[in-house]
């Protein structure tokens, strides 16, 4: 009799998968089934609890001519509520957990239920567990991130080195402390155009502006003091209303605008232009930039439709002012109803030599007056007379003089980012800086293994030059030069180009400058390009002309902080190049200042700057100044060409 033998069946690869994806989606439907057997209870359990609720309170209140349910009824709910996302969330966990004890990868996915695929609903944990203070946000109306820490005018004051004097307004460190003053519409403009919270020139300067008080504000370019002198025009416009719109055929009458905002350069002209576009509408202000370089008639038909707000550059706007009489042309613009006058760049404007123009302007507007009756204060006395905010980015002696002239003797100075002390010139550290004591003939080469050596693949550099011709040859010079092994696009921006071409270098560097391409730029300019241009990025830049001083007294120096400046900014570290020749000035000044930043500088510049001759070279150039381009800026290329 044969014995029976047992025959092991070993199943097929495809019956083993399929064997896998069953499991995989037994243990899945399972984890679905729990999960929505959870909320359901969870639900029947909230609904129970809104029935007790209605009940106790009915019960409560029996007999009383007041029923009041609804707060009884929503905190049981809540608590319902609170208890149904825990267990709903527990669930889901478990479910989870489940699901990963089986590790086979699976070729196709799963028919799941209906269930599997559902959103998670009223999930928002709560952050006042999680969030530490520095990071505490809250949402406001648009689901925009506002930060509402605080940590009091000392302490603010002390963080960002601000100094102020006793009666200073405290800082409005937040858009919620400054929610009050600025009112709901321009504090969500501000977040819509993604500040996240005011600067600390913002947070120091709408508090003092909003009082009628004059400014005088020592602040770096970058710092945000743009939208610090425009949101309280703009705040007081939205008070007392926009001037009537002017339609079709415009007449003769002149544009009367309340706000006057006066820069140096074309540039900076437009840039603060553009930042005020960004809030004007919300107020329906109207916006007039007035600058040289360009025909007239443009400007004098937008003027004459009407201007709340006029930004100029000084010289421009005194030829449209005066109107051209012996052609019969009536003025395009009267300033007598100025009552919020801003002169940015003060010391820029100073040095180019449009003090008498300044101040000539100053008397053609209202006559200085109380706080209360200037053209940021509030109440029926405000903008019955001028106030004006003198911004400045270095504060040397001649600045402090003419700033007292200007403005009242109870302005409030503010000094931003310099501590204790304001009063000194200082670089910015995050630029790692060199200076190269050269012969003038040596320069050239010099430059052109900078740029051969150090731009890399996307990044562009300026290259400031002394004068117009210089800059021009130097973009010759590097648009031919085949010895960098790539070809970078170049071209030069001053005070000669027309403004066309001035627009299209500019927007053209700022697209190399913000692209991530490997297409190198490399802008070659004047001081035209040293200040108010916010360019984020820029990698290097290379003073090539150091430059004398025409007083001897550390202007030659102060240019030079300033041309650094277009690099470094934004958080960004950045390079400096500077070449230095024994036929520049200022070296004892420079010496000191990078000194100050923590940078290493030939042993050379000292010793110039310690040399007998050098000194007395120095003393003759302060004792015959040359005075050329004072007086208006004529000499500069006529008025407001900058």
């Amino acid at each position: 009799m044969c014995k029976a033998t047992e025959i092991e069946v070993v199943p097929t690869d495809e019956e083993a998968k399929a064997a896998r994806k069953a499991e995989k989606r037994a243990a899945k439907e399972a984890a679905v089934a729990e999960v929505e057997a959870t909320e359901t209870a969870a639900l029947d359990a909230e609904k129970a609890a809104r029935r007790a609720a209605r009940k106790a309170a009915k019960e409560a209140i029996a007999g009383s001519e007041e029923v009041i349910e609804e707060d009884v009824d929503e905190e049981t709910a809540a608590l319902a509520k609170a208890e149904r996302k825990a267990a709903k969330k527990e669930a889901k966990r478990k479910a989870a957990l489940e699901a990963e004890d089986i590790s086979e990868p699976m070729d196709e996915e799963p028919v799941a239920s209906s269930g599997a695929k559902r959103k998670d609903r009223d999930e928002a944990p709560s952050d006042s567990t999680t969030a530490s203070a520095s990071d505490k946000k809250r949402k406001d109306a648009d689901g925009s991130g506002i930060a509402t820490k605080e940590v009091g005018a000392k302490a603010f004051r002390d963080m960002h080195q601000i100094v102020v004097e006793s009666s200073c307004p405290a800082p409005v460190e937040t858009f919620d402390a400054a929610r009050p003053i600025l009112g709901p519409t321009l504090t969500q403009a501000l977040l819509a155009q993604g500040y996240a919270a005011p600067t600390p020139i913002q947070a120091q300067g709408w508090p003092v502006a909003l009082s009628g008080r004059d400014v005088v504000a020592v602040a770096k370019t970058g710092s945000g003091k743009t939208v610090g002198f425009l949101l309280p025009a703009l705040l007081r416009i939205a008070e007392r209303g926009p001037q009537p719109a002017r339609s079709g055929w415009v007449g003769p009458q002149p544009a009367r605008p309340s706000i006057l905002v006066l820069a140096p350069t074309r540039e900076l002209v437009q840039q603060i232009a553009a930042e005020a576009e960004k809030f004007a509408h919300v107020v329906k202000a109207r916006v007039v930039t007035l600058f040289g370089g360009v025909p007239k008639g443009d400007q004098v038909r937008e003027a004459k439709r009407g201007a709340d707000i006029v930004i100029a550059t000084p010289g421009r706007l005194l030829d449209l002012a005066a109107g051209a009489p012996e052609w019969g042309l009536p003025p395009a613009i009267t300033l007598e109803d100025v009552s919020y006058l801003v002169l940015d760049e003060a010391d820029r404007m100073l040095d180019m030599g449009f003090e008498p123009d300044i101040r000539k302007i100053t008397e053609s507007c209202k006559p200085s007056g109380k706080p209360e009756e200037g053209g940021g204060a509030p109440g029926p006395q405000g903008g019955s007379k001028r106030q004006t905010l003198f911004f400045t980015a270095t504060w040397p002696k001649t600045v402090q003089r003419t700033a007292a002239s200007l403005t009242s003797n109870d302005a409030v100075q503010v000094r931003i980012g310099q501590g204790a002390g304001g009063d000194k010139l200082t670089a910015n550290k995050m630029v790692t800086q060199t200076v190269l004591m050269l012969q003038s003939h040596e320069k050239n080469a010099k430059l052109h293994e900078i740029l051969k050596d150090n731009l890399g693949p996307g990044e562009t550099a300026i290259v400031f030059g002394g004068q117009k011709r210089t800059c021009d040859d130097l973009t010759w010079e590097i648009d031919r030069n085949n010895s960098y092994g790539f070809k970078p696009w170049c071209n030069a921006m001053h005070s000669g180009r027309e403004q066309w071409e001035r627009d299209e270098t500019l927007a053209k560097f700022r697209t190399l400058t913000a692209g991530n391409g490997d297409e190198r730029g490399i802008l070659v300019a004047t001081d035209v390009a040293a200040r108010g241009l916010d360019i984020p990025g820029v990698a290097l830049v290379i003073v090539y002309d150091f430059g004398k001083s025409k007083d001897s007294d550390g202007a030659s120096v102060e240019s030079y902080v300033h041309r650094i400046g277009r690099t470094g900014r934004a958080g960004k570290t950045g390079r400096a190049w500077a070449f230095f020749t024994s036929e520049d000035s200022g070296a004892c000044e420079l010496v000191e200042l990078l000194e100050g930043a923590g940078q290493v500088y030939p042993p050379e510049l000292k010793a110039l700057g310690d040399a007998e001759w050098y000194k007395n070279m120095e003393k003759w150039n302060k004792k015959n100044r040359y005075r050329k381009g004072r007086g208006g800026g004529k000499s500069f290329g006529g008025r407001g060409s900058f």
